[in-house]
């Protein structure tokens, strides 16, 4: 519960209630743009930060400052409109997601490991769905009748609940010695460079429709009421994804499961650009809802089963590597949009997606030729 609730407010709140609340706040679509980035150069600081820490206290600390500050962070959004501060707002909202999620997660996920039930870490995940669940769905009501001003609060508020409850659950959390020391696995023979740059291409595609699905489903004719249930839409199909991609990719291998989330995500963005069909638009933001959590977590898995002597240093690369198309993406969407529409702009952020696949699949055939190739004979 602790781990759920830590990823409902290091993203489902920390980084997307910005959605559903983007389009009350009355600015233009390249500030928008900025905005996002601001959150998302937080995000990479903040992972960078998380990294770092030389010890289980410190990292306790740096959860428990990360909780706080993504809820204090959000409600501060109502305290101003200059956008300087704004933009300084949402970049300390992004560390504190970077250092609630990846620390939240590091304490989690190998205590279900020891337990037993590494399946259930996909459940860990699932808690961003519910903070998007909420953002679409409370959050969104207030901002109806509240503006921008009383969303934000919304926000905090719930946040903030959502903090002390991790909070509580995760306070005495700590990593437990194993019994015995495993043998170390061995390295996937999959080429790291492809990986990084397929997720580098997930996370500039995957960022522009986070950011501004609400306001595309808004601005198409007829749908303008039915833009936040698009995105509860999003975060239910969010909550089981990152567990059924897992169990994907564990019968069928991670590149190929990665392949096909790149391509189903693909549609989903594509259709969002091409179509404003209510039908849609609703399966747009199912098939995004359900592939984007579960590219992260194949991914980072992926990274470490191709390293698994240097997890640490793949997990900063490719943490890099996203975290640069998750800047990138949003100001190059905006630029797009102001100048020809969102179509553009979301058939960019579907071909960027779309790169991925290719990618994977190079990696894959290097891999399988690789594991075909007989070893070398010692010579005697």
């Amino acid at each position: 519960m602790g781990g759920f609730c830590a990823c409902a407010v290091s993203l489902g709140l920390g980084r997307f209630a910005y959605t559903p609340i983007l389009p009350l706040m009355g600015i233009d679509t390249q500030s928008a743009g900025w905005l996002a980035a601001s959150n998302n150069l937080g995000y990479l600081i903040g992972a960078l930060w998380a990294s770092w820490a030389p010890s289980e206290s410190e990292r306790h600390r740096l959860l428990n400052f990360g909780l706080a500050l993504v809820a204090v962070s959000l409600a501060a959004m109502a305290w101003t409109r200059d956008p300087l501060a704004w933009n300084l707002i949402r970049l300390a909202a992004g560390i504190g997601s970077a250092l609630v999620f990846v620390l939240a997660s590091a304490l989690v996920v190998p205590r279900l490991v020891q337990m037993g039930r590494a399946k259930l870490s996909g459940l860990h995940f699932g808690g961003v769905g519910l903070g998007i669940v909420a953002s679409g769905s409370a959050i969104a009501w207030v901002g109806s009748w509240a503006a921008d001003t009383g969303a934000w609060w919304a926000a905090g508020a719930i946040c903030a609940m959502l903090s002390a409850t991790s909070f509580l659950c995760l306070r005495h959390l700590g990593k437990q010695q194993a019994a015995g020391t495993a043998p170390p696995p061995r390295p996937v023979p999959f080429p790291l460079p492809l990986l990084a740059a397929s997720y580098f291409c997930a996370g500039f595609g995957y960022i522009i429709t986070g950011t501004f699905l609400v306001v595309v489903v808004r601005a198409t004719p007829g749908l303008h009421d039915w833009a936040n249930w698009a995105w509860v839409v999003v975060g239910l199909a969010a909550i089981p994804s990152a567990a059924a991609w897992g169990w994907v990719a564990e019968h069928k291998g991670y590149a190929p499961a990665l392949g096909a989330a790149h391509i189903l995500m693909t549609a989903g963005t594509a259709l969002l650009g091409l179509s404003g069909h209510p039908a849609a638009v609703f399966l747009a933001a199912l098939l995004y809802g359900g592939t984007f959590l579960g590219i992260a977590g194949m991914a980072v898995a992926f990274g470490r089963a191709i390293t698994p002597d240097h997890a640490a240093r793949t997990m900063g690369i490719l943490t890099v590597g996203f975290s640069i198309g998750q800047i990138v993406g949003p100001v190059a969407a905006a630029k797009l949009a102001q100048s020809g529409g969102w179509t553009p702009a979301l058939m960019l952020a579907a071909a960027v997606t779309l790169v991925g696949a290719p990618l994977l699949t190079i990696g894959e055939l290097r891999r399988v030729r690789a594991a075909r190739s007989p070893a070398p004979q010692s010579q005697t």
